[in-house]
């Protein structure tokens, strides 16, 4: 295969997948692994993808953020699987912080429709605290603040000032990507201080991020990766990388696909 060729079959590669590692390429191209790594490398520097560990991720922009409609549809299957995760882990009775996402949406629909009762839900995200309107026995507080319009979510000093009231059982925080090296981040600081904040305030905190979230690097750092109790994420993500991760003790779990 023609080095353009090689090129044009990674770049194919992830837009079916969020990552491509340099093992696979290696078997695909009949290449060593040193020559794959170096391959990678100028595609880097050509702005055409991530590298990241053990391969590469997909080029975004620092800043780059989709709003609430464009990110609905992506993942789907996913986000339901990381929802249908979480949901087993809250108890009856237990009060549970919902950060702004269309994954985290995923989940209160199921506290909404679920068995489970008497559950007290805390959310800065207005979409999210409608799904509760026909469900009496759930309670439910909006943090305000500032309004993300994009986002349909509070955020800023008035935020902050709340959550410093507050002791969650359990938080289900989101964000735009995640790695080893560099944890959780999202392009604005305000959101950045506001999940890190979570993390803090909550006895058992979830960083819920499907894996097309793995690698590259937005603007704003959230927390390492240590800070979490756990990183839920989903079957796609391989598992060297979470073998990586499960190596530095790092509590990961990959929820397996909702089957219909």
């Amino acid at each position: 295969m023609i080095p353009q060729g090689r090129k044009d079959y990674i770049l194919q590669l992830l837009n079916e997948k969020p990552l491509v590692t340099v093992t696979e390429l290696a078997e695909a191209f009949s290449l060593s692994e040193v020559s794959v790594r170096k391959l990678l490398t100028a595609m880097e520097k050509e702005g055409l993808l991530t590298r990241s560990w053990g391969g590469a991720t997909r080029a975004e922009n620092a800043l780059h953020e989709y709003s609430h409609v464009e990110k609905e549809k992506l993942h789907l299957e996913e986000k339901k699987a990381i929802a249908r995760f979480c949901y087993a882990e809250i108890n009856d009775g237990e009060s549970v912080f919902l950060d702004s996402g269309t994954t985290t949406i995923q989940l209160a629909r199921l506290i909404a429709s679920g068995a489970k009762r008497h559950i007290l839900v805390v959310t800065n995200a207005l979409n999210i605290a409608l799904e509760f309107v026909h469900a009496e026995d759930i309670g439910v507080i909006v943090i305000g603040g500032e309004m993300r319009h994009r986002i349909v979510c509070c955020t800023g000093e008035l935020t902050m000032d709340a959550l410093n009231n507050f002791c969650f059982d359990r938080a289900f925080v989101t964000g735009n990507h995640f790695s080893l090296e560099r944890g959780f981040t999202t392009p604005l600081l305000s959101e950045a201080k506001m999940k890190g904040k979570l993390l803090e305030v909550s006895k058992h905190s979830y960083v819920v991020m499907d894996s097309s979230k793995y690698g590259g690097n937005s603007l704003c750092c959230i927390a390492p990766v240590n800070a979490a109790t756990m990183i839920v994420t989903d079957w796609r993500l391989p598992a060297s990388i979470l073998a990586h991760f499960e190596e530095k003790n790092i509590a990961v779990v990959a929820a397996p696909k909702v089957e219909n």
